[in-house]
């Protein structure tokens, strides 16, 4: 059996989407609506050009933080399977069927709900009760930055109450 360099079978597994990394501020401006909820259903459809596929999931609000989302919201990503047509898109945020989560959503120029910052505007609660970031297969690329925003990679692993609290006061503040 022949033994490919290290080097070479690295560098052909590392393939990542590179993704400015924002700060909690930045996360909760960019956002219109921020949802802790629970995924009820998902699908996937051609966006109304035809041109496009998304797929679509069905968030039970347990608590909006921000907004004023209903008993419901939908958020969607690019990508998924239609008529026997699959169609993938670089760093689409992932969803689960049951699925507890905290969601930063911005709307879409044809008016969708889409995850913040791709992975970094969606947290999942975990059964032990703490929130977990979602950055999988994304490169987060730091920016030189001379504000003392709070980094997101702080949130991750905080037990739910504890990261609402975070979230609420960055609210407030401003900052």
């Amino acid at each position: 059996m022949k033994r490919l360099p290290m080097f070479l079978s690295l560098s052909m597994a590392a393939y990542a989407t590179l993704v400015p990394s924002i700060s909690l501020r930045e996360l909760i401006d960019q956002s219109e609506l921020i949802v802790h909820g629970r995924v009820t259903r998902s699908w996937s459809a051609w966006d109304a050009a035809h041109k496009y596929i998304w797929t679509h999931h069905q968030i039970g609000v347990i608590e909006a933080l921000r907004g004023y989302p209903g008993a419901s919201v939908v958020a969607s990503e690019p990508g998924g399977r239609v008529d026997g047509i699959n169609m993938a898109a670089s760093g689409a945020v992932e969803y689960g069927p049951g699925e507890e989560a905290i969601v930063f959503l911005y709307r879409t120029p044809i008016g969708y709900f889409r995850s913040t910052g791709l992975g970094q505007g969606k947290y999942t609660v975990a059964s032990d009760g703490r929130v977990h970031s979602n950055v999988k297969g994304l490169e987060l690329v730091r920016r030189d930055s001379s504000s003392h925003d709070v980094s997101l990679s702080t949130l991750d692993g905080l037990t739910l109450p504890a990261f609402k609290t975070r979230v609420r006061d960055a609210i407030r503040s401003g900052r």
